[in-house]
């Protein structure tokens, strides 16, 4: 997956969390991304699991889509340049 830090995000409904919500990456991950949840995404009860954290959350990769302002879906962005193998 292509997924940068500063992309916002979309995240459906996951084992934490019973309600779908919008965030930006703040860090990647191997498999998962730093998440900043976006204001008055949540709902009480599980704003309180993340509340220690500042609204930030560990999401897996697989469970993001990248989307635009309006929260619509984007195709993930190509990486700039392919990696070449060192000589």
């Amino acid at each position: 997956m292509a997924l940068h830090e500063d992309n916002r995000v979309f995240c459906e409904k996951t084992e934490l969390f019973s309600d779908s919500f919008y965030g930006t990456i703040t860090k990647i991950y191997e498999h998962s991304a730093l998440v900043k949840v976006e204001p008055d995404q949540l709902s009480k009860k599980e704003t309180d699991k993340i509340d220690s954290f500042g609204d930030l959350v560990v999401i897996r990769l697989k469970e993001l889509q990248l989307v635009d302002a309006a929260g619509k879906p984007m195709d993930e962005p190509e990486d700039e340049e392919p990696l070449e193998a060192a000589e």
